[in-house]
């Protein structure tokens, strides 16, 4: 092939794909009900990736090896990183000022740190954060997913293209082993499913959407004109774009998460390459290809990918901030994301692209690497110091929001308590001891066993094992609940092994002066982080059939497990369900936040109602401890929002009982520590005693 300008590698018709399929992504993102499968843009953009790259690559024509990849190197570095690195930056900035540290948060700064050296693709599908979950909805960096995969394939497929330029046997290897490399990809890919969402996000199940790129690039890369042809030709480039047009509008109407990237991928790659097949060296020439290639849909397609670098994060901001729900921010989103589109393209993109930089590739790829380290650290900087320059009451007050910023306490004298880890085959448990105190033990040594609501206790914990010196072991059971009269939530065969475990652990050391207990979300929430249910939806899960005879068989297993736990001569406390909240409060914090949809419902919640949604559960527990003097509950509610009051209120004198919708706030865990302390005396064997050096009377 005759080495040529890249101008004259320059494809019309390519850009007005490039527009429809950003376009159909941008709108999935913004209203998957419009468009359900939009999210099939993407794979468009695989086969499209794969045939430009190789045009422009053969268009070059052949040098060795090593030029041959400083230049394809050089060239991609120049295409892809500065829009990237400016977005990741910028990403990451807003990020730290806007985006609470949460669970929900929780896998954002690690996936854009990797997102600048193309593997947050990899962090996605380690953490099996499904691309259609609420962690992944909520991530601003989930989109670059895609472009990790083609940079992946970028650092595979420079050689295997030097291979076909070289021709005769070089080229032949080089087509058999993409050709191989390809039916591997997309078997994995349609027999594995969706892999619980990690299949989506790889290279491994995406190559052979980017290899058909190739393909096409090699067969049509010296194609003639062939607009005077007869016969089936005629008939196939007749024929061929406006039904691959169609079946490519079926592809984002009608796909669905659960058949990618497997089976539901084939429907838009094949329609994306039968479009390119039909018109490339003839699309001026098809009605279809000059509709692919007016003004508007060629400006868009080259927006296309600043626009898809852009649209994403600004989405999720908006979702964490104000909301993305209805028109007026739905719009607002859309014209921003357009708008840092056109400055990254403008200023950015065309810049670097018409830079001489490609001339010196070996600078040019050592700058880029520089630039990427650079970079990544300053993201890494920002998130660090996020309690800083965030202005949310969340960061600049979180001593009062995380439980996790309490757990290790000093006193003037030396003495402090700080919590030791231990991991277990399938979770992990953690001590406080109070070290160098010469004050006398007096309280009962405490086991608890739970969730993350139990962790949700730490700086009381802490305090407690401070104050009396008794120490407190609390295992996480996997991230599982124990004895939460509701078997759903401990049924699977995870949280039986990790309850299993915890319990094999945990009975060796128990003793007759011991407390356990066990703490738990008790009964459903009403809100996630992320997402609502419905007041009916909670009701229901409670007082409905179903959900009663489930509490009838979980508390058989309850006395089971009670019995085994009391026969150490140890005493159980158990939680009683505690204030649930219809607004994740973190997220509600804020004047820029408090319009957002999610906080509608408002920080406070009617006892009343509460009272009545727990009433049947409670009285299951009461029951279990009726049966056994030596089982107790423990009641939150009265420290939270005492009786007589009518609304339960998230905040105390602006300061946080919760962080989100049933979490304990380390300041929440702090109010209820009197109580906690009469408690756990309560449960010991001998009954009345005050425990010395607490604060409790």
């Amino acid at each position: 092939m005759k080495t040529t300008s890249h101008r004259a590698t320059y494809l019309p018709y390519i850009d007005g794909l490039r527009a429809i399929a950003v376009l159909a992504v941008v709108l999935y993102h913004l209203a998957p009900e419009v468009l359900p499968g939009g999210f099939a843009g993407v794979d468009v953009f695989f086969v499209i990736s794969g045939f430009v790259v190789t045009i422009s690559s053969l268009s070059r024509g052949s040098n060795s090896p090593l030029t041959f990849l400083g230049d394809f190197l050089a060239r991609r570095f120049l295409r892809i990183l500065p829009a990237l690195v400016v977005c990741l930056l910028v990403t990451s900035w807003a990020s730290a000022l806007w985006i609470p540290a949460s669970w929900l948060s929780d896998s954002i700064p690690r996936t854009g740190r990797l997102a600048f050296f193309g593997m947050s693709n990899i962090e996605l599908a380690r953490n099996a954060n499904d691309y259609f979950s609420p962690v992944s909805t909520f991530n601003p960096f989930t989109h670059t997913w895609s472009l990790a995969v083609e940079e992946q394939f970028y650092l595979a497929v420079p050689l295997l293209l030097w291979g076909w330029t070289c021709g005769g046997r070089w080229r032949i290897g080089a087509g058999v082993i993409l050709a191989m490399a390809a039916v591997a990809s997309g078997a994995y890919a349609w027999m594995g499913g969706n892999q619980g969402g990690a299949a989506y996000y790889l290279l491994t199940t995406r190559f052979w959407e980017l290899a058909a790129g190739v393909a096409l690039g090699w067969l049509l890369g010296n194609r003639k004109d062939v607009s005077s042809a007869h016969g089936p030709l005629e008939m196939l480039g007749t024929w061929t774009p406006p039904v691959a047009l169609i079946a490519l509008g079926i592809a984002f109407a009608s796909s669905r998460p659960d058949s990618f990237p497997g089976r539901g991928a084939w429907l838009p790659m094949v329609a994306t390459a039968l479009l390119i097949a039909a018109l490339h060296g003839q699309g001026a020439r098809r009605w279809l290809g000059r509709l692919l290639g007016i003004e508007p849909l060629r400006r868009i397609g080259e927006l296309s990918y600043s626009l898809y670098l852009w649209h994403w994060p600004i989405f999720v901001l908006f979702r964490w901030t104000v909301g993305l729900e209805g028109p007026l921010h739905m719009l607002s989103a859309l014209m921003l994301s357009f708008g840092l589109a056109w400055v990254s393209q403008r200023f950015i993109e065309r810049p670097f692209k018409a830079s001489p930089g490609a001339r010196r590739p070996a600078r040019t790829i050592g700058f880029g690497v520089l630039a990427v380290a650079i970079a990544a650290f300053t993201a890494q900087t920002l998130q660090k110091q996020q309690h800083r320059i965030s202005p949310s009451v969340v960061a600049k007050e979180r001593a009062d929001w995380y439980p996790s910023r309490a757990l290790r306490l000093r006193s003037p004298s030396g003495c402090s308590v700080s919590p030791h880890r231990v991991d277990l085959p399938l979770g992990w448990h953690q001590t406080f001891e109070r070290v160098g105190c010469p004050a006398a033990v007096s309280a009962p040594k405490v086991f608890v066993v739970g969730d993350s609501h139990a962790l949700a206790y730490g700086p009381l914990f802490a305090r407690y094992a401070m104050e009396t010196g008794a120490t407190v072991t609390v295992y996480n059971n996997g991230g599982c609940p124990l004895l939460s009269l509701q078997g759903s939530r401990e049924s699977s065969a995870h949280c039986i092994e990790a309850a299993d475990l915890a319990i094999a652990d945990l009975l060796p050391r128990l003793g007759p002066s011991d407390v356990i207990f066990l703490p738990s979300l008790r009964v459903p929430r009403y809100v996630e982080q992320g997402w609502v249910m419905s007041d009916e939806t909670v009701v229901a899960q409670v007082h409905g059939a179903e959900a009663q005879a489930s509490r009838r068989a979980a508390s058989l297993v309850a006395v089971a497990l009670l019995h085994r736990l009391r026969q150490t001569g140890a005493h159980v406390s158990i939680q009683a369900p505690n204030l649930l909240l219809k607004a994740p409060l973190f997220r509600c914090a804020d004047w820029w936040n408090r319009g957002n949809p999610i906080c509608e419902a408002g920080t406070s919640t009617l006892r009343e109602e509460f009272e009545v949604l727990r009433a049947p559960v409670l009285a299951d527990l009461e029951s279990l401890a009726k049966a056994d003097d030596d089982v107790t509950i423990f009641d939150p509610l009265p420290s939270l929002c005492p009786e007589g009051t009518r609304l339960c209120d998230g905040f105390r004198d602006g300061r946080p009982l919760f962080f989100d919708g049933d979490h304990l706030s380390a300041y929440g865990s702090q109010v209820i520590y009197p109580a906690f302390v009469a408690s756990m005396w309560a449960a010991r064997p001998t009954r009345g005693e005050v425990p010395s050096g607490t604060s409790h009377p």
